[in-house]
This record gives C-alpha cells, structure tokens and sequence, in this order.
C-alpha cells in the first residue's frame, strides 16, 4: 500500500462536519467552565491558572487528534500491538494497587504535565483490545465459549478488578456498560449477554455489603429520591444538592457569564466533575440542553462513521470509541442531577482533567482517521448487522 504524506492525505477528503462540530461545542463550553469555575479557587495559584493548564493540554489533545486522523488506524490491528497496549493499561492502572503505600491514588505524577490518570490510557486500550478480539469470527457465526471467555477474562474483567481495587467504583460502571455494548454490536447472542447480568448484579450486592463508601453513597441516592436525607441532612449527597440549587438558580437564560455563585466554593469540584452545574447556572437550560445535545449528535455521527466503515475492525473501533465518550457524558450528567450514585467520572471535553481530555481527543482523532479511509474508498463490505439502519439512513440522505 503506497504511503501517503499528510497533506496528500487530507487533501480532497471531508469530514464528518457534524461529528466535528459536536466536538469543538463542548470543548469550546468546557474552556468556558474552566475558566469561569476555577478563576476563584485558589488566590495564591492565580486567575488563570486553571485556564491556561487546561489549555495547554487541549492542545497537546488537539495534536495528537491530528495526529491519530492522518495515521492509518489499521496499524493498530496487530497482534502485538494490541496486547502490548493492553498490558500497558493494566500494569499502570495496576501501580495505585499495589503502591498504596507510598501515596499513589488512582493518579501518577508527569514531570511539569502534571497528573495522569491510568484508567484514561486502559480504556483505549481496552476498545482497541475489544475491536480486534470481537471481529476476529465471522458474523454469522457467535463467538465460541472459550474465545468469549478470554477476551473478557484478559481484558475488562481484569481491568475492571483493578478500579474495583485502587477503588475507582465509577470507572468500574463505565468499562462494563462499554465492554457491554461493544458485544452488542459484534453480534454476541443474546443469552450470553443475559447470562452475564446475573453475574453484575452480584458484584454489585457484594460491592454494596462490603464498602461502606458505596453505601454512603447509595443511601444518599436513595433517600434523596424521597426528599430527606440521612440522619437529617440534606437529601442526596452535599455535592448533588448543591449542583441542583445552581442549576435551578440558572433558569432558561442563566444569571450570565461571570454571574455563577458555584465558582465561590459554594459547589466542590464545580470545575471537575460537576462543570455541567456552573454551565447550568451561567447559561441556563440553554447551555445543558447545548452539552446534551452535542453529546448525542457525537454518538449519532460515530455510529454513521462506524456503519460506513471498511472493515469489521473499524466498525466496531469507532463505535466503541464514540459509545465510550457518550457513556461517560450521559453517567456524569446522570450523576451531577441525581438520577444515579454520585459515581466521580468527568464529563468528556468539558471537566477539567488534563488525561481524560487528551485521551478522548485521541478517540476523537482515531474515529475521524476511520472516517476519512471510509470516504476515500469506493468498495463497501459488509458491516455490522446493528449499525446498518445508520448506513441505509446515510445513503438516503
């Protein structure tokens, strides 16, 4: 196959303008909360010291997006590769297990980059891992017991015991909604899937019986639902109960830019994991509704990239991907409004958090390298029976 230098490569070929667009929104809203939220946080660091640290790693996303769009994705597809990036993944999300001791919690310092966060690397990893083991059989056949069997033993369940031990509860959720809708799509019989929740649902008890963080957590959830809280505090956790109030003090219009009460401390984490709550009271139901709205046009259009693409292998790297941005958007904006257990997974482009936001750029740039080699070839191959509708609905179009 003749190499092709970058400008050759880009030359002539659109984008998806909608997956784009969905994209720059939310990332041009989450510089916005960055830096509404975090101007007052800490004196001593300055105004625009969160500002300037998110930007520099938009950047340093935005490049390896580039990057990542102009490299053939199909490189990937290699044997070693795949395990080699999979053992990356868990040995490092392995090190705050077993060097607890000496201080390290779910995040590993990087010189002057500041914190990385191990899981953002695995779950790459793991959509990679599962794109390549899931279409390896045909689709007209299931996957056999013992193929089925290793793939999740060497990859999400292994993964998802490590975050049950550092504990990292919510990211445990994430990689098994993922893990899930990946064998959805690869055509996994039905029974197969239903004989695992029986298995979750299990986990889930033991998990809720034996850490009480997690029965903290959920007492609140629950008596919050029925407006008390426990021992007479306030209904669902401190956090909630705060970013509620700000969002509803936004109304439809938002008290306006710079008029956010939450960036005074009123809401912990405002420019973290509850960035959605400051947007909600600056901009209003407008500027949720924008977020949400983004979220689902960036699923919708991974799901066209991916029904399009060339391969089984790219079908389902770009659908796991783009599934995997939107399961973390819809469980944080779930969290921050109460209808799930605080769960502390940040929402995609707009949270403050230098490694989700660099490895979701590169998702991002690897989906739009699956879109540019689907809108550079003519001939079509069979695809993913499930993502079909999107394809028909994209050559009416």
């Amino acid at each position: 196959m003749r190499r092709l230098t970058i400008p050759r490569r880009l030359r002539g070929v659109d984008h998806d303008s909608w997956f784009i667009g969905a994209v720059v929104t939310l990332c041009l809203l989450g510089t916005i909360a960055v830096y509404g939220a975090g101007s007052f946080r800490s004196q001593s660091l300055g105004q625009y010291h969160y500002l300037l640290a998110h930007l520099q790693r938009l950047a340093i996303g935005l490049v390896g997006a580039i990057v990542l769009a102009t490299v053939d994705h199909t490189r990937f597809r290699r044997d070693w590769l795949v395990w080699s990036a999979l053992g990356i993944g868990l040995g490092l999300t392995a090190l705050p297990v077993v060097l607890r001791g000496l201080g390290i919690d779910r995040w590993i310092e990087v010189g002057g980059l500041g914190q990385f966060q191990p899981i953002e690397l695995a779950k790459l990893a793991l959509v990679l891992f599962l794109a390549y083991r899931l279409s390896v059989s045909p689709l007209d056949r299931p996957l056999g017991a013992r193929q089925l069997a290793i793939t999740l033993g060497a990859g999400p369940l292994l993964l998802m015991l490590l975050l049950a031990l550092q504990p990292n509860f919510g990211n445990v959720v994430v990689m098994a909604l993922v893990t899930i809708l990946m064998l959805h799509l690869a055509g996994l019989d039905r029974r197969w899937l239903l004989a695992v929740a029986p298995v979750g649902a299990a986990a889930a008890l033991v998990g809720y019986v034996c850490v009480s963080k997690l029965q903290v957590r959920i007492d609140q959830w629950l008596l919050g639902w029925r407006g008390v809280g426990v021992a007479g505090e306030l209904p669902f956790s401190d956090q909630v109960f705060r970013a509620l109030l700000g969002m509803g003090a936004g109304g439809w219009h938002g008290l306006g830019p710079g008029n956010s009460h939450n960036k005074f401390s009123f809401l912990p984490e405002n420019h973290t994991d509850f960035a959605i709550s400051y947007l909600g009271e600056e901009l209003g139901l407008i500027g949720t509704t924008t977020v949400v709205v983004a979220l689902l046009v960036l699923a919708w259009r991974s799901l066209v990239i991916a029904g399009r693409a060339p391969t089984r292998f790219s079908q389902l790297l770009a659908a796991g991907l783009g599934g995997m941005i939107f399961i973390y958007g819809v469980a944080n904006i779930a969290m921050v409004t109460g209808v799930i257990p605080v769960m502390g997974v940040p929402l995609p482009f707009v949270s403050y958090g230098g490694s989700a936001l660099v490895t979701n750029l590169a998702a991002v740039g690897i989906i739009l390298n699956v879109d540019r080699q689907s809108r550079g070839r003519r001939q079509r191959t069979p695809g993913i029976r499930r993502l079909s509708l999107f394809d028909r609905a994209t050559e009416r179009r």
